[in-house]
C-alpha cells in the first residue's frame, strides 16, 4: 500500500491524473492511509504485548453486553453485505474476568474476520456459554473456512492476509487472550465456515461479583 500511494501522489505530483480521475484516485489513496494506519496501530498493539508493556485494567464484565456491543458496532457493516448478525448468550452466564476494553477488541475483530469472509445471505453467531469450569466466547461463520494448510498457522503475523485483513487481527486475538490467561482455537472446513472459539478461565473475583454472597 505505501508504494500504491508514494505512486499515486507522484504521477498527481507531475499533472498525469486526468481531473476526471483525480476522485477515484484520492478515494484509493484515502483507503491504502486507512489500512496502513490500522496496521500500524496493531504492530505497536503486538509489541508492546509480548515485551509486556501491555498492563490490563481487569474488572467484571457482563459478557452479554459487551457481545452485544460488538454486534452492534458491526450491525451495519452486516447489514450492507447482507449476512446477518446473530447473538446467543446462555443465561446466568457468570461475569468476566477481563481489561473490557482490550477483550472488546478481541470480539470485534473475530467478527470483522467472520464478516469479511462470510458472503450474502450468510450468518455470523456470536456465542457465550459456560462449560468445562472456563467462560466460552465464540464467533462461527458460514464463509468460505480456512484450507487445512493455513489453519496452523491462522494465528501468526500477516497469515491472515490470505483472508483479506493486514493479518495482524488474529495474531492479536491470541496474545490478548492468552494475556487474560485463557487460549483461542480455531474449527473450520474448507467451504463449510469457521469458527473461532475464546477460553476464558471462571474466575473467583468476577463470581464473587457477580454473587456476594458466596466466599472464595
Amino acid at each position: 500500500p505505501l508504494t500504491t500511494l508514494q505512486g499515486f501522489l507522484e504521477l498527481m505530483l507531475r499533472g498525469k491524473i486526468p481531473e476526471a480521475e483525480r476522485e477515484r484516485y484520492l478515494e484509493m489513496m484515502h483507503r491504502d492511509t486507512v489500512y496502513l494506519g490500522g496496521l500500524v496501530r496493531d504492530l505497536i498493539d503486538l509489541e508492546n504485548l509480548e515485551i509486556r508493556r501491555e498492563t490490563l485494567e481487569r474488572r467484571p464484565a457482563d459478557g452479554e453486553e459487551l457481545l452485544a456491543a460488538c454486534l452492534e458496532n458491526l450491525q451495519l457493516k452486516g447489514v450492507e453485505k447482507g449476512v446477518k448478525l446473530e447473538l446467543q448468550v446462555e443465561e446466568k452466564l457468570p461475569l468476566l474476568m477481563v481489561d473490557e476494553r482490550r477483550f472488546y477488541q478481541v470480539m470485534i475483530n473475530l467478527v470483522e474476520n467472520a464478516l469479511r469472509q462470510t458472503p450474502a445471505k450468510g450468518k455470523v453467531t456470536i456465542s457465550a456459554r459456560r462449560a468445562l469450569g472456563e467462560i466460552q466466547l465464540q464467533v462461527a461463520d458460514t464463509g468460505r473456512g480456512i484450507p487445512f494448510h493455513v489453519q496452523a498457522h491462522i494465528f501468526d503475523r500477516f497469515i491472515g492476509r490470505e483472508r483479506g485483513g493486514p493479518g495482524l487481527g488474529l495474531a492479536l486475538v491470541k496474545a490478548l487472550t492468552e494475556l487474560h490467561g485463557g487460549w483461542v482455537a480455531l474449527e473450520s472446513e474448507p467451504g463449510a465456515g469457521a469458527t473461532f472459539t475464546c477460553h476464558l478461565p471462571e474466575e473467583a473475583d468476577a463470581a464473587s461479583a457477580a454473587h456476594p454472597e458466596l466466599e472464595f
